[in-house]
């Protein structure tokens, strides 16, 4: 009788040693926890969706509308490696339950409109060069402010990952001039 006396004292003392464990911890658990977005990490999904959408879309443009080996090769390298980054977003937010757009933002789309307009001529090199690196200086500062910032693991591993792409993307495009 004693021993059962004594187990059945030491389960209730580990139970409610793990009960209060447990409500201390939960806090960050919850911040943790694949589920917890921050508006931030929403940000991050959707802009780095919509920008990988219209990256590979200009790249793709550029292979056939530049016209200089240097801006075809940029194009080449952006379609690449947005086309990865874009697969990661799209599974990272399939995991979070994040509703992604389905296309470009309205801006984009009138950038990317803009460009085709002056397809075939050295002003399209220049004005591809020059959209491309605001966009990507952009796309660095948010991606920056969620490893500073976010609150998801999930959403600031793929930050931290795309950063030496778009890190590298930029020093292409640097200031609007080619460096392939």
């Amino acid at each position: 009788m004693y021993t059962t006396r004594s187990r059945a004292r030491f389960a209730a003392v580990c139970a409610t040693t793990l009960c209060v464990m447990g409500a201390t911890s939960l806090p960050a658990l919850a911040s943790s926890s694949p589920s917890a977005l921050s508006a931030l990490d929403r940000q991050l999904l959707t802009a780095a969706h919509q920008g990988n959408l219209w990256e590979i879309a200009t790249g793709q443009q550029a292979q056939s509308a530049a016209t200089t080996a240097c801006v075809k090769r940029v194009g080449a390298h952006l379609v690449h490696d947005h086309t990865a980054l874009d697969a990661g977003v799209v599974k990272t937010a399939g995991k979070l339950g994040v509703a992604l757009p389905s296309g470009q933002t309205a801006e984009q789309l009138r950038q990317t409109a803009a460009l085709k307009s002056l397809a075939g001529t050295p002003a399209y090199d220049a004005a591809w060069l020059k959209a491309q690196y605001p966009a990507h200086v952009d796309t660095l500062a948010l991606i920056d402010k969620e490893i500073g910032s976010g609150t998801n693991p999930l959403v600031k591993s793929l930050a931290k990952s795309a950063r030496p792409v778009v890190a590298r993307h930029i020093q292409m495009v640097n200031h609007g001039v080619c460096h392939a």
